[in-house]
């Protein structure tokens, strides 16, 4: 079996859930590529894309919250014949000579802008390949109910009457999970994880992640704990790949305080954390559910993340504050050792880490069901397109289902 996953660079979290899924895919035999969803609309796209989303992302979280909300009120957002889907279906011409070339009997998408593409795509050829899509946050986001896929996993059960609400087909639905990375499935021990990071194995541990990208208030957060820590607990702050945050939390001089740039070494952060704080971006949040860590959410950026924290709240997986109070809720959170006792004890309850192996074994079960034809002849490029689809893609079939 071929696999093509579909992420987009649009933050480190999706590019993580593509890995997990290609690293339980191959372990089940499958043959797994990765690719960006974005490149197939063109280079510049990805890059334009991928640039402002990460400046808006940081610079104006009210602005990026304001168009997530008016989006996520909408429901022009989830028709397939509004401008946002016309634009990104003009990535399905390339995408459908890739899956040619390339024999795919799957695509796995962990991003609503490639899922859109395939739903262009499979609206024009009726042998598809399987298609399957990832959710990435507890909640059905805009432009998600203009897709079509033939398996739409989704975090938690109790999510399936707002997904098909927005349109999709109940009987596509699977809950899974969010797909993690098998190196967060197991609670590691906390002193090796220090000894591994370089901290001191005594005293109490905050960490505060502002995600992948890097956003939020952390150089008063930090200097804020820096004054009211006591003697002997220390803090970390991960600062993901912006570089100007770390640059301003280390002309701060903090003595408890230090800040760290884009590390692959989370999970032992986590381990040696008796307290994380951090944004409720869906994939991270998940990542910690799954570790079993103290988890204090601050609603940093909005849309879609405030629905992820009201979700995680609302099942006991985390506490929460507002971005403008983390230092004192994470000293109080620190000292509340009941609280946090019962959160990790309902992760522990909730979450086992298997999601992308379940999610494999959809997809491949989904593959054998699907009787191969022979290709009948080379892509054409000559074909007319409908927003950028094929017409005569059926054509060129080399499956069905």
């Amino acid at each position: 079996m071929r696999v093509l996953i579909l992420t987009c660079n649009t933050g480190g979290g999706h590019n993580a859930v593509a890995a997990a899924l290609r690293d339980s895919l191959q372990r089940c035999g499958a043959s797994c590529d990765v690719m960006d969803g974005l490149g197939f609309i063109s280079k510049k796209a990805s890059k334009f894309v991928s640039k402002w989303h990460t400046r808006f992302y940081r610079r104006y979280p009210k602005l990026y919250k304001a168009g997530y909300m008016s989006a996520e009120g909408d429901k022009e957002m989830d028709r397939r014949d509004g401008p946002v889907y016309r634009y990104i279906a003009r990535g399905a011409r390339r995408l459908g000579r890739t899956l040619q070339s390339g024999g795919y009997d799957a695509v796995v998408c962990v991003h609503v802008i490639p899922a859109m593409m395939m739903t262009a795509l499979k609206q024009a050829w009726s042998a598809c390949p399987v298609f399957c899509f990832v959710a990435t946050d507890y909640t059905c986001s805009p432009t998600v109910g203009a897709c079509t896929p033939d398996i739409c996993v989704i975090p938690h059960e109790e999510l399936a009457d707002e997904f098909v609400s927005c349109g999709i087909a109940r009987d596509t639905l699977l809950p899974a999970g969010i797909p993690v990375r098998s190196a967060f499935r197991e609670h590691g021990d906390r002193a090796a994880a220090r000894r591994a990071l370089g901290l001191p194995e005594t005293g109490r541990h905050i960490v505060l992640m502002s995600g992948s990208i890097g956003c939020g208030p952390m150089g008063d957060v930090a200097e804020d704990l820096d004054m009211r820590m006591a003697d002997g607990d220390f803090a970390t702050v991960l600062c993901g790949s912006n570089k100007q945050m770390r640059y301003a939390l280390e002309l701060r001089r903090l003595y408890r305080v230090e800040a760290m740039g884009f590390t692959t070494q989370v999970q032992l952060y986590m381990d040696s954390a008796d307290v994380l704080v951090s944004k409720p971006g869906g994939i991270s949040i998940t990542e910690a559910g799954t570790r079993g860590v103290p988890l204090l959410l601050a609603d940093m950026v909005g849309g879609c993340e405030t629905r992820n924290e009201a979700f995680f709240t609302a099942h006991g997986w985390a506490a929460s504050c507002p971005p403008d109070n983390m230092a004192a809720s994470a000293l109080a959170f620190l000292e509340d050792e009941q609280q946090r006792q019962a959160i990790t004890a309902a992760q522990s309850r909730d979450f086992d880490g298997l999601a992308a192996d379940r999610v494999a074994a959809a997809v491949l079960a989904r593959c054998k069901k699907c009787p191969q034809r022979p290709r009948r002849q080379p892509w054409a490029p000559s074909l007319r397109f409908l927003y950028g689809v094929p017409l005569a893609f059926r054509a060129n079939c080399r499956y069905t289902c």
